[in-house]
Parts: C-alpha cells; sequence; structure tokens
C-alpha cells in the first residue's frame, strides 16, 4: 500500500506488569515483544513511527535506526498520543495505529485489514473480534455493515456489555480523517483520558464509517501484566511447535518443549518432553534431542544424539554422529565427526577433532582466574575418565589419556600420557 505510515504506540509506564523493565522489552520465545510488533509491520509500512515515554525513547532508538520517534509528554489518553505523532507525518498518508503490547499480530492479518480498506474506501478499516468473555474490551456497535461506534467496559450499560464484538485497538484511516476527527474528542469519561476509539462515532456521524475485519481473540491479546503475558507466551509456544510438528518434527509431549523464534529444525528430528531450546540454535537432519537438556546459540549436525541433562551453551558447534549424553556441558567449542561425550563433562574453550572419546568426569580447566584459555583435542584422541586437561593445551592425534591425569603439558601425537600419584597402602595399629 502506498503512503501507508505506521503509528506504535509505546508510551505507557506498564505499572501493570510490576517490573524494573518496560513490558515491551520482555522476551517472548527469545524476542522483545515490541519487535514482534515491528516485524509484523516493517515490510507493508513506508515509515514507522513511535509514540515513547521518556524512559523507553533511547533504548528504541537504538533498535529501530530507520525509524521515527516522538514523546507523549503527559499520559492523557490514546488519541492524544496518536496526536502527538502528527508534525512526523505526511498529509496524504494512510495511517495505521498498532500498540506496542500486542505481539502476535501477523502481517496477514494487517494485510487483511488494508485489503478490506482499499476495497471498501471508506474513511478507514479496523479489527474485531468475538469473545466469549468481553469484559474489559470495547464493544463494537456495527450497523448496516459498518462501525458505528465503539464503547469502552467503563461507560457501557448493561446492553451493550451484553455484546461480544470487541474492539482490537488496530485501526487503518487516511490522514485527513484521522486528525480532522481526532480534535473532535474529548475527555468527559471517568478516566479523564481523550479515548482513540471515540473516532468511531465522530466518522459515523460525518457519514464516513470505518469498515471492519474479524481476527482470533489471540490474535490481537494484549499484554498488560504477567498474567497476560504467560497466556501471551503459551499461544507463541504452541504456534511455534505446532509450526514444526507440520514440517515432521517429531515432539513429544508438546506442552513440555520450549522453542525461539528463530529456532531452525531440520528433518526427521526427535524432541523428547522438557527440552528448552533458547535463541540461535540449528538443529540438523535425523537428530535426537533427549529430555531435559537446555539448546543456545549452536549447531547441532546430522544425526547426533544430546542429552539427557545436557546443556550446549553458546558458539557450540557439533559435527555429525556426536554423542553429548547425560550431564555434559559444553560452552564457545567446536565437536568433530563421530565424537562422543558421553557423562558428567565440562568441554569449554576447545576444538575436538573427529573420532574423540571423552571418557565421564573430564573437565577442561580453560580459565586461569584471568584469561579464558584454549583446549585443542585433535583427530582419534582417547581421553580416560576423571581428566583434567589445563589450558593452554594441546592433544595432539592419536594418543590417550590415562584415567583420573591431570594434563599440563601438550601431548605428542601416538602418545599414552598417564599422570597419577602412587597408590600408597597403611594399616592402622590394632590395640589388643
Amino acid at each position: 500500500m502506498n503512503n501507508l505510515t505506521t503509528v506504535i504506540l509505546v508510551a505507557g509506564k506498564s505499572t501493570r506488569f510490576k517490573s524494573s523493565k518496560s513490558k515491551i522489552f520482555h522476551e517472548l520465545g527469545g524476542l522483545p515483544i515490541i519487535d514482534h510488533v515491528y516485524l509484523a509491520v516493517k515490510n507493508i509500512s513506508k515509515e514507522i513511527i513511535f509514540v515513547c515515554n521518556k524512559q523507553n525513547v533511547n533504548i528504541l532508538k537504538k533498535k529501530f535506526l530507520n525509524c521515527k520517534f516522538v514523546i507523549q509528554a503527559k499520559q492523557h489518553g490514546t488519541a492524544d498520543a496518536v496526536l502527538s505523532a502528527k508534525k512526523l507525518i505526511n498529509d496524504n498518508s494512510n495511517i495505521l495505529v498498532l500498540f506496542g503490547d500486542v505481539p502476535l499480530i501477523s502481517s496477514t492479518i494487517l494485510r487483511r485489514m488494508i485489503n478490506n480498506y482499499l476495497k471498501n474506501k471508506k474513511a478507514g478499516s479496523m479489527i474485531a473480534f468475538n469473545s466469549s468473555q468481553p469484559f474489559g474490551y470495547g464493544r463494537v456497535l456495527i450497523k448496516n455493515n459498518k462501525v458505528e461506534s465503539v464503547i469502552e467496559e467503563i461507560s457501557a450499560n448493561l446492553e451493550t456489555k451484553k455484546i461480544t464484538t470487541c474492539n482490537s485497538g488496530i485501526m487503518l484511516c487516511k490522514y485527513s480523517v484521522l486528525f480532522s476527527f481526532i480534535k473532535q474528542i474529548n475527555n468527559k469519561n471517568f478516566k479523564k483520558e481523550k479515548y482513540l476509539t471515540d473516532i468511531f462515532k465522530i466518522a459515523n456521524k460525518n457519514k464516513k464509517g470505518f469498515s471492519y475485519i474479524f481476527c482470533k481473540q489471540e490474535d490481537v491479546l494484549g499484554v498488560n501484566n504477567l498474567n497476560d503475558f504467560n497466556k501471551v507466551d503459551k499461544i507463541y509456544q504452541r504456534n511455534l511447535i505446532n509450526k514444526m510438528i507440520a514440517k515432521g518434527v517429531k515432539i513429544l509431549n508438546p506442552d513440555t518443549i520450549r522453542l525461539s523464534f528463530d529456532t531452525k529444525i531440520g528433518n526427521d528430528v526427535e524432541i523428547e518432553p522438557f527440552v528448552y531450546i533458547k535463541k540461535g540454535v540449528k538443529i540438523d537432519d535425523k537428530t535426537t534431542i533427549k529430555s531435559h537438556t537446555v539448546l543456545e546459540s549452536s549447531k547441532i549436525g546430522k544425526e547426533s544424539t544430546v542429552g539427557p541433562f545436557a546443556r550446549l551453551r553458546p558458539n557450540t558447534t557439533l559435527g555429525t554422529n556426536v554423542k553429548v549424553g547425560n550431564y555434559v556441558e559444553i560452552k564457545n567449542s567446536i565437536i568433530g565427526n563421530n565424537t562422543s561425550i558421553s557423562h558428567l563433562s565440562y568441554i569449554g574453550d576447545s576444538v575436538v577433532g573427529k573420532n574423540v572419546n571423552i571418557g565421564a568426569g573430564t573437565i577442561t580447566c580453560n580459565y586461569d582466574g584471568k584469561n579464558k584459555n584454549k583446549t585443542i583435542i585433535q583427530d582419534n584422541v582417547f581421553v580416560g575418565s576423571n581428566s583434567s586437561l589445563i589450558a593452554p593445551l594441546i592433544i595432539k592425534k592419536n594418543s590417550k589419556i590415562g584415567a583420573g591425569s591431570v594434563i599440563t603439558k601438550d601431548v605428542p601425537p601416538n602418545s599414552l600420557a598417564v599422570e597419577r600419584s602412587k597408590l600408597v597402602f597403611s594399616r592402622k595399629n590394632s590395640n589388643k
């Protein structure tokens, strides 16, 4: 759509969220709430304007470099918030109004509203939804296939409260309609605020009514408090998981799995219950992720097995047919093909080659109190159980490390390295 300007309202103080951080910066599936809203509209709108408060404006400016920003100095309502953006908007624009705390809105729904707006050639269009529990929402009065008015819950009488058609708050209209009618909105209500929703009634009186589309209630849920966040989070996770299942990912007990917005999973992958996949994870084909495993910013190669109770921390890459077993933690490391790290080990800041076996209880001692040091384990190395590898260290190919060893020097190729205290027996004196 030509000349579309989006105004995103984010000036609220998030007092009901009970957090020192604005709710719009809390992450949903690894991505801040406000980023979800931005991504829904960034490829649709020519310009995007954020109506901010003083507390969040600088953070938003750093996040969204190609957008415009204006501060709503005083909280006088949604109409006042939109009016504060007027000076940044071209007077031949079509204006889309969004809220920064509605993260499940999609570009698909927004495009439907835009098409409805263009097709019906009315003053504007809005998004409504039907709810079996409409309490708290503005009710949409529709007559002759156009929006007659929207009445807020706090101003509704008993008859109006029976209406189940509700207002999402999302609307689209011409510059001339928005700013000519917004001037007529007053604050004669319980909150003494100027409600943007009053524009529907004013437009109807001026015979310039709004058309509308319907969406599902869950698509336009707002996040006002932590209970709302949990509801939205549950829906978001369900949607992500269902997309993966539709692509052929075998997810056992889906309600126990968490994915991120950028999770990538290949074909014939199986994910067992209670797996948490954070940002930046790619899982290749025919891999199994076992129960109670946590993955973050990692790449897992084909035909590998991770878990149960394993943890892959950022910048970890596993090759093909790698086995990472129970209670193994790997961080900032590359693990070569056909390597096995099966039990109770920590591998950090390391490069591990192909066909390596890391025995149970092995630790790469990568931190000397000041610096993180690298351990390099070349191909075909066998590391015995309960070994401590003191970095910086290179264990060259085809070598073996005896169980219980503390390795402080580089190990030559084709060698056996054993460091072990002498076993001593003593007998206690017996008193007769």
